[in-house]
């Protein structure tokens, strides 16, 4: 074994003790069992990307992967590519909602999941993504889920919420009829002065505040989360980091421990907004990887 292997290892060992003295302290949940099966999943891989295995990402232990579908997208195409990756879609349309005026268009849906909802290598849908940042009401939401519902009754639904500190209020609401799965995101690694990296604390409060709401109003929904692995591109100050393997697996146990989170989204493959993402940081990926190995074998916290 190498020095920087054994390093790597060692901290990681300093990383699992020290949250466990956390817990035994009442300062966290107690960690609980990961299923080996909890879903893994990446974001927007492009089908070329898939082809190649760029980065190991077929390699990488995922079992999905959300991607646009609009225009001459070939989704029968991608759908192939996936599943020799080992992967099942979760496939979002954007030609169904305008982000930019907050306008959703449900008559539009069933003709993109008429394209896709027979092939078994679909999971699901994204039907709306962070609502409260676009203007896109509570009836709104449910208006989506309904058409995707009408389109294809058995594949299930997923809304994204994002802007946790308001989730359930009027500004970001959430109730009955929106979705079969909830799916939240959470970036905690800023920089104050554009060097440095913090990690905000923030799921503490909010992802148990969350995971109580949605137990309350919709008991057996599944819960999933995105976690942050890229770096934005501008200003320098106030803006989300790239984490370092240990926050990234930090992140994850969060997910875990606070929000009871049964699938874990990381965002994401490629963005031109910023100046990191994984195709352009291999090592993410081989941390994203490892963190897929251990909760498969059971051994994630």
């Amino acid at each position: 074994m190498t020095k920087p292997q054994l390093s790597r290892q060692v901290a990681l060992a300093v990383l699992v003790a020290g949250a466990a003295l956390v817990a035994s302290a009442g300062g966290a949940p107690a960690a609980a069992a990961v299923p080996t099966t909890t879903p893994m999943i990446l974001q927007e891989v492009p089908v070329w990307d898939l082809e190649q295995n760029t980065n190991g990402i077929c390699t990488s232990g995922a079992s999905l992967v959300i991607k646009n579908a609009a225009g001459t997208f070939n989704a029968s195409n991608y759908l192939e590519k996936a599943q020799a990756c080992g992967l099942k879609v979760i496939f979002a349309f954007p030609e169904t909602i305008n982000y930019g005026t907050g306008t959703i268009y449900p008559s539009r849906v069933a003709k993109w999941v008429n394209k896709v909802k027979n092939n078994p290598g679909t999971f699901g849908y994204i039907s709306v993504k962070e609502p409260s940042w676009h203007g896109i009401s509570a009836s709104e939401i449910r208006t989506m889920y309904k058409a995707f519902r009408a389109a294809d009754s058995k594949h299930p639904v997923i809304a994204l919420f994002g802007d946790l500190p308001h989730f359930g209020t009027s500004r970001n609401p959430y109730g009955t009829g929106m979705s079969n799965i909830v799916m939240f995101d959470w970036y905690p690694v800023e920089t104050t002065n554009g060097t440095d990296s913090v990690y905000l604390t923030g799921a503490r409060t909010w992802f148990p505040r969350a995971k109580s709401l949605v137990a309350k109003i919709s008991p057996t929904k599944r819960i999933f989360l995105m976690v942050q692995t890229h770096k934005y591109l501008k200003p320098a100050t106030h803006k989300k980091q790239r984490p370092t393997e240990l926050q990234l697996r930090r992140q994850v146990r969060d997910g875990f421990n606070y929000l009871g989170a049964d699938g874990i989204a990381f965002h994401v493959w490629r963005n031109t907004n910023y100046t990191r993402d994984q195709l352009r940081d291999p090592a993410m990926v081989s941390y994203m990887s490892r963190i897929f190995a251990d909760v498969k074998a059971g051994t994630f916290q």
